[in-house]
Formats: structure tokens, C-alpha cells, sequence
């Protein structure tokens, strides 16, 4: 069978020239983690990534480049390529915490090494394995699909195959480029982003002074407004995502005065079905940009932040980078400065670990630390009994106690909108003064 070749995806080349050659991602694996409960064996372990490694052409492709093309190896399934490194712990929880978040840092290599699985044995029924997939391979839908793969290999159950691999969309995509069937996509963002200002924070430093120092800062909403937000974004019938948005936007623009704002965000851009289950890296970084009335109620706010967002998500075949960004800027800066990402919200029952049907509970770890290559990026990450908020700044260009402010503002914000969520925006902005 050997090893075939394909031409890399568009955000595979975007991805790849930032890495090697503006170093603008320091933060670029997708880690896929697992707590396992029980006689968990090495061959019953390895007999599922190899079968996982089988079924993804992703996660056994390398790229290279070829004088000015970038080029994905897909390399045969004989034995599988995700290695394993096994280490008993003998520090407990906390050992294991520092051993997790130094692999989840720690670089991969994807001319060379683009899958790595470490498992971190505590005692003999209790485990954590680890799924390290570097994001030119993977993305956080794919991480979704490695999660239900695997727990499904572990309990003796073999997934469908994806109607489409990795490559069938990339070869599909470079013909949607060569026919200029993006150009509508290209036209769509160019029209909408003509004039665009970035939101003016209270930087400390210019772009690119010193190295960037990432930081981050945490809290969580609680139980009682996560239930609000997801039982109000059901009764109006909005996205949860776009709900979140619109605080965002309400926040920028209570802290900037500006009332034309653009937040970048990340879509999943599987618009074909056949793309579904296939791992790859499909994500597509866009600009959203809304306008704020302070005056008018923020349902209207929230009506044109659901506007904003269905257009994008017709529109998201084309990531931000491929636009002439310079000439739609009114200012100078880059447009991933300020960002708004959101982790998918569980059904209920789906939190607690599963039975494998082979002796085996089998839970997922949701993202509990984690750094962002970006200015500022506000991350929601739901969870059963609460909403916990992330944001990851630059120390260099941003002042700690007015992150850790901005923070806390989010959080009235939206408790505030939950407690009156007719009201005239500007008056929910009253309570951060």
C-alpha cells in the first residue's frame, strides 16, 4: 500500500506558514483525554489505537513541503503510527495533573510525529490516556470524534467507517478553490468587513514588542446561571453560542466606547455530511463583526449578534487569513487580537463515565488550564453544574487586575441580562460602573 500523497487543505498551509514563519503558534495541539476505571489491559489499549489509527487517515499523515507546496503523506495502516508511552505514577492525583498538562504542552512534530498517546497508570484500576494530535491533523470536532471512537474500540464495539477521509475533502476543496467556486464566499467577506475597526483595548505595549507572555484567568458562572442562560437561549429561541456572543460584544463595547466591533471565533466548517465523522483540520477562523446600540434593548443586540452568526456559518468556507485584511482595516493590527470561542454544551446524562461493556468506565476530561496564542480570547467551556469562563491574554500587552476585571464584568453582565433581559442594553452596561 505504501504512502500516498495529497495536497495540504488551505488552513493546513495557513496554519503551516504562521507556525514556521511569523511563530504565531505557540499553541497548536489537540489533545483528546480520557479517565479510565478498571482492569485496563496494554494489548486491549494498543488493539484500540491501532484500530483508531486505521479507520482516520489523519492520524497517520505527516507533512512536508515541496519547494513552495505543502504536501500530507498518508502513510499505510500496517501496525498503526500513534505512539505509546506508558508510566506507572507513583505521586497520585497531582503528579499525574503535572505529567498531563507537561505533554499536553509539549511540541509534536507533524513532518515526523503528528499522533502521541501516553498513558499514566495510578494504580491498577485507575488510568489516564492521553490522545496528543497536532492540530495540522485534528481540531476540537475531531478530538469529539477520537473521544467517541475510542471509548467504542475500548468496549469491543467497531465504529462505521467516514465516507469521506481527510483527503477526499482536501482534493475536493483544492477543486472548489481552482474553479473559483470561493470566490462568492471571498466576495460575501470583503463586502462585510470593508471598514472594520479593532476594538481599541488598553494595550500596554505595540504589537509584537516584547515575546508574548501568555497568562490566563478564570471563573465560573454558577449552576444557577448556566441553567438560566441555556433555558433562555431555548425560549428565544437563539444559539446558547450567540447568547454568550452578544455579552461579549456588549462587554468590548462598554469597555472601548465603540459600538462597531469584530471578535474572531472558530467554525467548524463541515458543511458536506460526508465530513461528519472524518478527523482532520477543518476549522475555519472568521471575523464576526456586529454594531452596538447601547440605547436599544438587548434583544436587539442578541437579533443581530444570530444574524451575524448565520452568516458566517453559510460563509465559513473561507478563514479570515485568505482576505486582503489590510485593505478592509481601518485600523492596523491583527484581527485575531480579540477572540470569542465556545466548547459544544453536553446533553444531559453524557457527563458521567461510561460502561464499556468490558469492565471498563470510561470519562472525558474537559479543558481545565491552557494558553492561548492570542491577545485576548474569551473561552466558555460548559460543564454539567456550571459555565466555567476562560480568558487568555498577553501579558505584555495587557494589565493583569484589568483582565481579572473585565472577567468579572462578563459575569454580571450575564446575570444581569438574565434578571432583565428586556432591558435597554446601556442599562445592564449601568451595573459594571
Amino acid at each position: 500500500m505504501g504512502t500516498a500523497h495529497f495536497p495540504a487543505s488551505i488552513g493546513q498551509r495557513l496554519v503551516w506558514f504562521l507556525e514556521h514563519y511569523r511563530s504565531e503558534t505557540s499553541s497548536v495541539n489537540c489533545p483528546a483525554t480520557f479517565r479510565i476505571s478498571g482492569r485496563l489491559s496494554e494489548d486491549l489499549l494498543r488493539g484500540a489505537l491501532a484500530d483508531l489509527v486505521r479507520r482516520h487517515d489523519a492520524l497517520r499523515t505527516t507533512l512536508s513541503r515541496d519547494g513552495r507546496n505543502l504536501l500530507q503523506h498518508v502513510h499505510d495502516d500496517r501496525g498503526g503510527r500513534a505512539a505509546l508511552s506508558v508510566v506507572d505514577v507513583s505521586g497520585g492525583e497531582e503528579e499525574m495533573r503535572a505529567l498531563l498538562r507537561a505533554e499536553q504542552a509539549a511540541g509534536l512534530d507533524p513532518g515526523r510525529e503528528p499522533v502521541r498517546t501516553s498513558w499514566w497508570r495510578l494504580g491498577r484500576e485507575d488510568h489516564v490516556v492521553c490522545v496528543n494530535m497536532h492540530h495540522l491533523v485534528s481540531d476540537a470536532w475531531s478530538c469529539g470524534i477520537v473521544i467517541a471512537d475510542l471509548i467504542a474500540l475500548l468496549g469491543g464495539r467497531r465504529p462505521d467507517a467516514p465516507p469521506w477521509q481527510y483527503s477526499d475533502f482536501t482534493t475536493w476543496q483544492a477543486g472548489q478553490e481552482k474553479s473559483g467556486k470561493l470566490r462568492a464566499h471571498q466576495d460575501f467577506w470583503c463586502e462585510q468587513l470593508d471598514g472594520m475597526r479593532l476594538a481599541p483595548l488598553p494595550w500596554l505595549a505595540p504589537e509584537g514588542s516584547p515575546r508574548p507572555s501568555p497568562g490566563l484567568e478564570t471563573l465560573s458562572l454558577s449552576a444557577e446561571t448556566a441553567g438560566g442562560l441555556r433555558e433562555f437561549s431555548q425560549r428565544r429561541r437563539h444559539t446558547l453560542f450567540s447568547v454568550l456572543l452578544a455579552l461579549y460584544y456588549l462587554l468590548l463595547n462598554h469597555e472601548t466606547g465603540q459600538d462597531d466591533l469584530a471578535v474572531a471565533s472558530f467554525f467548524a466548517n463541515r458543511t458536506r455530511r460526508e465530513v461528519t465523522s472524518t478527523v482532520g483540520f477543518f476549522a475555519n477562523m472568521l471575523v464576526l463583526r456586529a454594531k452596538v446600540d447601547p440605547d436599544r434593548p438587548f434583544a436587539d443586540l442578541l437579533g443581530t449578534t444570530r444574524r451575524t452568526v448565520l452568516d458566517a456559518t453559510t460563509h465559513q468556507a473561507v478563514p479570515c487569513q485568505m482576505l486582503p485584511m489590510s485593505r478592509l482595516q481601518r485600523t492596523p493590527g491583527r484581527v485575531n487580537e480579540v477572540v470569542f470561542q465556545m466548547l459544544p454544551d453536553r446533553k444531559p446524562g453524557s457527563w458521567s463515565p461510561i460502561d464499556s461493556g468490558t469492565g471498563l468506565r470510561i470519562g472525558t476530561f474537559r479543558p481545565d488550564h491552557g494558553l492561548s496564542r492570542f491577545g485576548l480570547n474569551l473561552t466558555v467551556i460548559p460543564r454539567e453544574d456550571r459555565f466555567d469562563v476562560r480568558l487568555s491574554y498577553d501579558r505584555n500587552q495587557l494589565d493583569r487586575e484589568w483582565v481579572r476585571g473585565l472577567l468579572r464584568s462578563y459575569r454580571v453582565l450575564a446575570e444581569g441580562m438574565l434578571a432583565a433581559p428586556d432591558a435597554p442594553a446601556a442599562k445592564l452596561a449601568a451595573a459594571l460602573r
